[in-house]
């Protein structure tokens, strides 16, 4: 992030950034070569000159490149006026004409009578500059509870979850690939090439085994108490899916839901509503023994669960039988190469594992963490990129009193 010191020059190109990162949040698609072209389109025009016509001006230079079709302009209108404040009022009068020498878009100033005082001017211009995060804001943000967060701060949030790249662990392949240097002898490729000099092998080339990444397995609590870390988790899921990483992602609360379809949906937003559609039991109870068993039975032979890093999101408040949980878990830690659970209950230092639910898994979680805030995320993708994870039993086994939910 640009400290508030910034010139206004860099301030312009991290209101671009940012902006165009609203509208891929609204559904559309702008690429970073037209980020780059509405940068320099902002200074062609004009549009960090004094008064109305630079809001006018900047309308018209993000039209102009960061839309590609016309059924988009009522969403880019919308982001227009969330992002900087305001809509432009007098679009119809068409496109400005690019100017010689722009000027920062910090030194406008109303021409027209009854405009604002300077002072009031800086007063909206602060509210227009309300997606802008400095490193401390940042920094307060991540510590944020994400039940505690406003809209806005939601808003935030979810463009810095967008940037988290956990290095996820790898396995060995049975494919193989040609290699300079190798364990295995490519037998086809000694034969071709011995053609080519009358059958007599001139040198061996060899072949090793690929790397390939392991799946990571979403499982995330949609009961009452979950509602804001699951969108958090959600977005996260969609953010690695879009990414290029395997994923899977699962909601359970009643009954377990696949919806790694649903999170296929380029624009994260659509993809919420629509898994708001196919969930029926989100803000309801919680059953977290049975949606672990039918994880397990329906997808137990699957890459979704067999070596593959299970992430379960859940405050372990749990309805079921304790020994339906304790078993389901410990099926599932056979199965899985990693179990991470991430409890938003656990950024509370005071915090103990005494529900019955939580204390029955505890012994076959291998990584039990908080899940609370952005930092918790960032913490979680370390703990999961590490080289050498260890494969069983990170954490204690649960404490020998345990309460009820």
């Amino acid at each position: 992030m640009i400290a508030p010191s910034a010139s206004p020059t860099e301030v312009t190109g991290r209101a671009c950034v940012e902006f165009v990162a609203l509208l891929r949040d609204r559904g559309l698609q702008p690429g970073p070569e037209q980020t780059v072209a509405f940068y320099a389109a902002l200074h062609l025009v004009g549009a960090d000159s004094a008064g109305p016509p630079g809001i006018r001006q900047m309308y018209w230079a993000g039209r102009a490149v960061l839309v590609s079709h016309r059924h988009h302009y009522p969403v880019y209108d919308r982001a227009f006026a969330d992002f900087f404040g305001g809509s432009p009022t007098d679009a119809q009068e068409g496109p400005p004409t690019p100017k010689a020498v722009p000027t920062s878009i910090h030194e406008r100033e109303d021409a027209a009578p009854g405009t604002p005082t300077p002072r009031a001017a800086d007063a909206d211009d602060e509210q227009a500059d309300n997606a802008r995060l400095v490193p401390s804001e940042v920094q307060l943000l991540k510590e944020k509870s994400f039940g505690a967060m406003t809209p806005e701060e939601r808003r935030r949030a979810a463009a810095l979850i967008r940037r988290l790249r956990p290095d996820l662990p790898r396995r060995r392949s049975r494919r193989q690939q040609p290699a300079t240097v190798g364990r295995y002898l490519h037998v086809r490729g000694l034969l071709r090439g011995s053609l080519r000099t009358d059958g007599e092998p001139m040198r061996l080339p060899r072949r090793r085994q690929r790397f390939r990444e392991r799946p990571l397995t979403l499982v995330i609590d949609v009961s009452g108490s979950m509602a804001p870390y699951a969108k958090a988790l959600l977005r996260f899921g969609h953010a690695l899916m879009h990414a290029g990483h395997r994923v899977e992602v699962f909601t359970c609360g009643v009954h377990l839901t696949r919806v790694t379809d649903a999170l296929r949906k380029v624009s994260v937003d659509a993809a919420l509503r629509h898994i708001g559609g196919v969930v029926d039991d989100w803000d309801g109870g919680t059953l977290l023994g049975t949606s672990m068993r039918e994880l397990v039975e329906r997808h137990g032979g699957h890459s979704a669960v067999r070596g593959a890093l299970i992430v379960v999101c859940s405050d372990g408040l749990d309805r079921d039988d304790p020994a339906t949980l304790g078993e389901a878990m410990r099926n599932l830690s056979r199965r899985a190469h990693h179990v991470v659970w991430l409890n938003p209950l656990k950024g509370d230092p005071r915090y103990r594992p005494l529900a019955r639910g939580m204390a029955a898994a505890l012994p076959h979680i291998d990584t039990f963490l908080p899940g609370h805030n952005l930092a918790s995320l960032e913490n979680m993708c370390r703990a999961i990129a590490t080289r050498h994870m260890p494969r069983r039993k990170a954490v204690s086994h649960a404490p020998a009193h345990a309460t009820t939910d």
